[in-house]
């Protein structure tokens, strides 16, 4: 805004000039605005201070209260006058409100035209001026006088018009246009200065100030450039109110109408003839908006609109951009308040009369949109190169669409087993075919060719082999895709990790029921991460037989994926009067679980439709359970149990078994099929190795099968171990070490300090040598007994058996407390006393009353005590080890101790007898 010395001229010679002045000190803004704007970053201040051109400076509320004051207002340029409009335009940009439009809300058309948070429009300043521009008092032109002489003037047009050439007197060029004028100046002074020429350009504007009424934003006086025009006004005002009219906008001058603009017709057609330039004093008045009616649904541009008189339906559907090609034109629904309320009209676009319908303030028309499904179509899902939609024709057979097994296949795709989903009738009835899918296709087998007529709506599921799929990481990254916006942490949410379909999927197939597909739109706030994205699965899952974009993706899904929506379809069609026509199988089958009952289906067909049988499965006996009826006496089901033989019936030399519903064919596995037994025989044998076992086997059947002892062998010594004792004695041993630990700690607790450092650093010690020892679940076997045939001495091996025949031994070990441990040559007839005694004798923590023998079989002999005699027992055997043990009563009379020496020296003893192999 602009006060110029012309306007304070105006302001003392009449009323109406008294008024426009209040008007342009009304404008001036306020202190809390200039505060507001002060309180913004440095930055943001200068940004905003250039689009909507203010000048910084000038923002203190006492300067800006002066400026009007001022005797050199006239000077100001135009940047540096402040009005609110531009300022509060300022605030909004730099506070922008936080609106998240819904687009299924309607707006009216045009209304974000003058929106502050996007609009670009800036004051009109150093525009290019026209030739036809039209000079009036306070604007400015400058004069380049060029030849013989050279000099810049600046020539203002005076109140009366004129304005003062240099040595050539006063020239009126008011009402002049801007072209004439500037030719006129240079005649002027070519003939008045010979040798001199002139040029003429429009310097500085005149201020005009104009009236905004009636519906806009922000009425009122305006103080705008000389070339404002309609629509920059509009924009200096805000707009038009919510209850403004874009349609009916007059520009009044001296009382009378000078144009009247029609916005509708810049935003649709770009037609600016109207946006006339205003002129001083001109009156921009808005009218109340006209007929406003709504059109949404199927059209390129729904919002509201305003209608001028006599325009029909014909012309809101152009202003609304015309038609989708998705519009269902003969459905078209007009809403519309009458007398007695609401009413309908249906009509029919492509009847002439129709688009002649006259409209009224308050309709509302939706255009509906095309069903998606197509009559005459076949859909193909799953294992094929190119899952889609496909058009039928009369006599259409499957190989018509398939026709190249090696281009239209997947190498995954299983050739056996294959479904078409038949519609029957317009209840949504269906029935499903079972067929081989090489048989359909493969016409070089004329034998086997057996193709396939397709029906309208037939839907072909193919499948890939077992659990196989395809590319998976293409369906994951789409559902991925399609959940990111309503993830939180996207990028690092674990539920998106891996294989999440299958993951989802597998909690779905658990629950045994979809989740509504309208949860996902309406209640997602609600809904956890989990439960949204098995939302989305499911609903992805339920159309994938008709919506395009997953069938396209459906080669990704795995049998039992593409299973899921025909089974969940079947089990919602069931009734009293209808079975739900499902079977099931479990067992060694390679893809267990629920399959639908094809027509004519068999336990043939229901193996190949689970994949076919493993190879471990048990073909002379399988066992189908079929429901019978309802016991209400027993408040049950009656069940009727058939044993069948698969062998039979898959070579066809047995009539095959029809399935009603719910039947359950249940495949036993081969006994023992499964359990692979080795044992591991190693040492002075004549074929040392691993052999597989039968359950029952004896140990002495797999000594046979190593070719027997060889004549080194010494089985007396022999180690025999067995995993499940192993992993006892790691339990016992843990259990032994906790018990060690509460002994240990009672004990430091109970003693004086001075002794219990001194009596609990051996146990810890001890314990933590006990905890490092691994046991090898060593079982005691008298293999010299075994060799003679004793039977009450051989036992049944079990997988993981390990035994180690070791070499002739010669020696005699003794451990423990005695003065020199080690292993001394085997004498006959030599005792334990006189064994100890070549080791030096005990030492003075030996404990000399718990001697004790561990043989080389892993038993244990505890000597006889009896000076005089000695029991046949006693007698040593080469191999065996001498323990003379630690007196735990001398140490710290923990009572576990003597166990805890004994586990150490067999473990010793077992694995220095492993080592020696």
């Amino acid at each position: 805004m602009r006060l110029s010395t012309g306007f304070f001229r105006k302001l003392v010679v009449s009323i109406p000039a008294l008024f426009m002045a209040v008007s342009v000190v009304a404008q001036q803004p306020s202190a809390a605005q200039i505060k507001q704007f002060q309180q913004l970053p440095k930055a943001q201040q200068e940004a905003l201070a250039k689009q909507y051109g203010i000048d910084i400076s000038s923002l203190s509320s006492g300067a800006t209260a002066n400026r009007l004051q001022s005797d050199n207002v006239e000077n100001l340029k135009p940047n540096q006058e402040l009005n609110a409009l531009s300022l509060q335009q300022a605030l909004n940009a730099a506070q922008p409100e936080d609106k998240t439009e819904d687009p299924a809300v309607l707006r009216r058309f045009g209304e974000n035209l003058f929106d502050s948070q996007i609009s670009t429009f800036a004051p009109v300043a150093n525009a290019p001026v026209p030739n036809s521009y039209t000079l009036g008092p306070d604007d400015t032109l400058l004069l380049q006088i060029y030849g013989k002489e050279s000099s810049d003037y600046e020539l203002v047009v005076k109140r009366d018009g004129s304005v003062m050439l240099p040595n050539g007197g006063p020239l009126n060029v008011a009402g002049l246009s801007f072209n004439q004028a500037s030719e006129l100046i240079r005649n002027r002074i070519s003939e008045s200065n010979i040798g001199l020429q002139a040029a003429v350009t429009m310097g500085q504007l005149r201020t005009i100030n104009i009236f905004i009424a009636g519906e806009a934003r922000n009425p009122g006086m305006y103080a705008v450039s000389a070339l404002t025009s309609v629509t920059q006004a509009l924009f200096v005002a805000g707009g038009v109110s919510e209850i403004g009219s874009l349609r009916d906008i007059r520009v009044t001058r001296a009382g009378k109408l000078i144009a009247s603009f029609d916005l509708y017709q810049l935003l649709l057609h770009g037609n600016n003839a109207n946006d006339v330039t205003l002129q001083h004093g001109d009156v921009l008045f808005i009218a109340p908006a006209g007929a406003i009616v709504a059109i949404e649904g199927e059209v390129r541009r729904p919002a509201y609109y305003e209608l001028a008189k006599g325009e029909t339906l014909e012309q809101l559907i152009s202003m609304a951009g015309g038609l989708q090609a998705a519009a269902h034109v003969n459905a078209v629904t007009l809403h519309r308040a009458g007398p007695n309320g609401r009413e309908l009209v249906n009509l029919n676009l492509t009847e002439a009369n129709a688009k002649n319908v006259m409209l009224r303030s308050g309709d509302k028309l939706l255009v509906p949109q095309l069903s998606q499904r197509v009559k005459d179509q076949v859909v193909i899902v799953g294992a094929v190169a190119r899952p889609g939609t496909y058009a039928w024709k009369q006599g259409m057979q499957l190989h018509h669409l398939l026709g190249n097994i090696w281009s239209d296949l997947l190498q995954s795709t299983d050739a056996n087993y294959a479904l078409v989903v038949r519609r029957l009738n317009n209840r949504g009835d269906v029935e499903v075919q079972q067929f081989n899918l090489l048989d359909a296709l493969d016409q070089s087998q004329s034998n086997q060719f057996t193709p396939l007529p397709l029906q309208p709506q037939d839907v072909v599921l193919v499948f890939h082999q077992v659990n196989q799929t395809y590319d998976r990481e293409k369906l994951n990254s789409f559902v991925r895709r399609a959940v990111a916006g309503k993830l939180n942490r996207f990028t690092e949410n674990a539920l998106l990790a891996g294989d999440i379909t299958a993951t989802l999927f597998k909690q779905l197939e658990t629950k045994s029921a979809l989740i509504a597909s309208s949860q996902f739109k309406s209640e997602q706030q609600e809904l956890t991460e989990q439960m949204l994205l098995e939302s989305f699965v499911s609903t992805m899952l339920e159309q994938l037989y008709t919506n395009p974009d997953y069938i396209a993706l459906s080669k990704h899904f795995s049998r039992r994926e593409l299973l899921f929506p025909l089974l969940q379809m079947l089990t919602k069609k069931s009734s009293e009067q209808q079975a739900v026509p499902i079977i099931s199988v479990s067992g060694d089958v390679k893809v267990p679980g629920e399959y639908p009952l094809a027509v004519g289906g068999n336990v043939a067909m229901l193996i190949s439709a689970a994949g076919g049988l493993n190879s471990s499965a048990y073909l002379p006996r399988a066992e189908l359970s079929r429901f019978l009826s309802q016991q209400v006496e027993r408040n049950g089901v009656e069940q009727q149990n058939i044993n069948i033989d698969l062998g039979a019936i898959l070579k066809d030399s047995q009539q095959d078994i029809l399935l009603t519903s719910r039947d359950r064919v249940n495949v036993f596995s081969t006994p023992d099929w499964s359990q692979v037994r080795l044992v591991n025989i190693q040492g002075e044998v004549r074929f040392p190795g691993t052999y597989q076992v039968l359950k029952g086997e004896k140990l002495s059947d797999v000594i046979k099968r190593a070719g027997g002892f060889t004549s080194d062998a010494y089985p007396y010594g022999a180690v025999f171990t067995r995993n499940a004792i192993r992993l006892r004695e790691t339990e016992q041993a843990a259990k032994l070490i906790s018990q060690l630990k509460a002994d240990v700690a009672s004990r430091v607790v109970s003693s004086e300090s001075g002794l219990a450092s001194a009596a609990g650093a051996s146990p810890l010690a001890m314990l933590n040598e006990l905890q490092t020892l691994e046991p090898i679940g060593r079982m005691v076997v008298n293999l010299e007994q075994i060799a003679k045939g004793e039977t009450t001495y051989d036992l049944e091996v079990e997988h993981q058996d390990n035994l180690y025949i070791p070499r002739n031994q010669t020696s005699v070990t003794i451990m423990g407390e005695v003065q020199h441990p080690g292993s001394h040559r085997f004498r006959n007839g030599l005792s334990v006393s006189e064994y100890l005694a070549l080791a030096g004798g005990p030492r003075k923590r030996a404990d000399q009353e718990r001697v004790f023998v561990i043989r080389a079989d892993g038993s244990v002999m505890i000597p006889s005590q009896s000076r005089w005699f000695s029991a046949v027992n006693d007698e040593l055997r080469p191999g065996d080890t001498i323990i003379m043990p630690l007196d735990t009563e001398y140490k710290d009379s923990l009572s576990v101790w003597a166990q805890v020496t004994q586990i150490f020296y067999q473990t010793a003893v077992a694995i220095a007898a492993l080592n020696s192999f």
